[in-house]
Formats: structure tokens, sequence, C-alpha cells
């Protein structure tokens, strides 16, 4: 059975005005504002691998906001996180984008968002895997898949 917050997470959207930081070749941010919240969006690709382009990695933080007042937009927070993924990969076209998380409560809801636009990330040409435990994190994969056109 689907718990409230499952439900309102799935039903619930909204958009925010995202203010972009793309200076870096590494390193891009999103940052947002609903009412005295103020959260920013970190997308960092880490260092190469073999010859597979790196993978990036996105993680937010809550920059300002009265507690009570991050709560009662908590679902408007993480569509906006969620508004900014998409974004990102619809202007950067990562090959791989990792959600880590050390809480089992933040894996559920990057659960949780990731399940309700997977349809959304399907047309943007990416699968989603995981959720993967190596510990101590909880790890969700968005890998872009080659049509079935391209060749190798």
């Amino acid at each position: 059975m689907q718990s409230f917050a499952e439900f309102m997470a799935e039903s619930y959207r909204s958009s925010v005005h995202l203010t972009w930081n793309l200076a870096g070749l590494k390193h891009a941010a999103a940052s947002f504002s609903i009412d005295s919240v103020k959260v920013i969006v970190s997308f960092e690709q880490r260092d190469e691998q073999r010859n597979d382009p790196a993978p990036w990695h996105v993680s937010f933080e809550v920059d300002k906001g009265e507690k009570t007042e991050v709560a009662y937009s908590a679902f408007a927070i993480f569509n906006g996180v969620f508004q900014s993924v998409q974004e990102f990969i619809e202007g950067r076209g990562p090959e791989t984008l990792v959600f880590a998380t050390k809480r089992d409560e933040l894996a559920g809801i990057y659960w949780t968002y990731l399940r309700r636009e997977s349809a959304t990330l399907e047309k943007l040409g990416y699968r989603l895997e995981g959720p993967v435990r190596v510990d101590p994190y909880v790890e969700f994969m968005l890998k872009r898949v080659k049509p079935s056109s391209w060749k190798s």
C-alpha cells in the first residue's frame, strides 16, 4: 500500500525558476527559491575512469530557510531538484548521472521521484539502474541508452 507521502510525491507537480551556473567543465549548479527557502542543486563530474566518460553526481542542499518553511515546501523542493535534473540532462546529455545518499529516507524519495519521472527520462534516452547499495551509500544511476539505430 502506498503511503500518503509517496502519493503526494507522485501526484504533486510544480515548477520553479532555475538560475544556472554553467561556468565549469566538470561542475554545474542550479539554484531556486521557494518562499524563504533557497536550494542549490550541484552536478559534479568526478575523475575519468578508464576510457569511459566519468559519471556526473547530483546533490542538493537547502542553503537558506526557516525549518518550518523547509518542511512545508518539501514536495516543491524535490520537484525543483528533479526539474533541474531534467534540464541538466537536456542541456549536457551526460552518459551517467548518479544519485547517492547515506540516508535510507532520501533513497526512498529518490526512488519515488525517479519512478515518477521514468517515462520522461526514457523519452530523453535514459534508463534507471538501481538502487544499488555501495556501503555506506545507496545509489541510483541514470544511464544514457544508445538507440538501436546507432552503430557501436
